[in-house]
């Protein structure tokens, strides 16, 4: 399957498909939306997309801090599971977080997503804490050799 991954600008059309995406997977099953505040932070964060013939399958959001670089927000598009497109994801996101300088890339992973986190080389860290209501674990990989910190 041909996808490609890329970098959209904050409040782009594509932006605003990625936001839809991530709100009807991750929020709209809590009975939420993204407010004004988070949305207005991401003009600061690297946004991915992936795409398959010009239509939105997956996305992420890249958070740039001190050491290293957070990744949230991740959805595949339910249809699109299973097909590798996550883990081709994870690279470009690891890839680009390695391009802008960071060593380590971290997230808070639902507890439904640990696994798939697991075949993509992340340790889990600590232990299981509340995030909108759902139990998350912190899980990171080293990305300067490949191997998890």
């Amino acid at each position: 399957m041909e996808i490609e991954f890329r970098t959209v600008s904050h409040s782009s059309k594509a932006w605003e498909e990625a936001v839809k995406l991530r709100e009807e997977i991750l929020r709209e099953p809590l009975g939420e939306k993204f407010t004004a505040k988070e949305l207005e932070e991401e003009k600061n964060h690297y946004q991915v997309i992936g795409q398959v013939k010009n239509k939105l399958v997956a996305t992420a959001v890249l958070v740039p801090e001190e050491v290293s670089m957070k990744m949230q927000r991740v959805v595949v598009l339910d249809k699109q599971r299973n097909l590798g497109i996550g883990s081709r994801m994870m690279v470009f996101c690891e890839t680009l977080a390695m391009k802008k300088g960071y060593t380590t890339i971290y997230c808070h992973a639902r507890d439904s997503a640990v696994n798939f986190y697991l075949r993509n080389g992340y340790l889990g860290f600590g232990d299981y804490f509340n995030e909108d209501g759902i139990p998350h674990l912190e899980m990171s990989k080293t990305l300067d050799n490949g191997h998890t910190k």
